[in-house]
């Protein structure tokens, strides 16, 4: 059912138009789509071995932050050993002296009540 318009005669609706596909343009279509769907296809290997690569240099990253911490806790913990250390043997030494001093003292006391009588 075509409509005419009275004014120009001519039909309102486009006839249907029956179009014969070149095989080599479809075969060109067809090679094109391929190719683009293995660019894709690399494209998101690609992309995902990037992911995959900076997640291991964040994961490498953060254990040798933990590794630096551990270092720093380590160092610290083994300073504050050695001071209190040192501190121990620096009270042991006073204490050592103080007790020598005083032998010292108490045997030339000793000697001079000696001379003296």
């Amino acid at each position: 059912m075509v409509e005419t318009n009275p004014s120009t005669a001519e039909p309102i609706t486009n006839p249907v138009k029956t179009h014969v596909k070149d095989p080599r343009m479809v075969e060109a279509g067809r090679r094109l789509a391929k190719i683009s769907q293995e660019a894709k296809a690399r494209k998101r290997a690609q992309r995902k071995e990037a992911a995959k690569e900076e997640q291991n240099a964040l994961d490498t990253e953060n254990r040798s932050a933990g590794t630096v911490l551990i270092y720093i806790h380590t160092v610290e913990a083994t300073e504050a050993k050695r001071k209190a250390i040192e501190a121990e043997c620096k009270e042991s030494e006073d204490r050592m002296l103080d007790t020598l001093e005083t032998r010292f003292s108490l045997i030339l006391e000793k000697k001079l009540k000696d001379e003296n009588a």
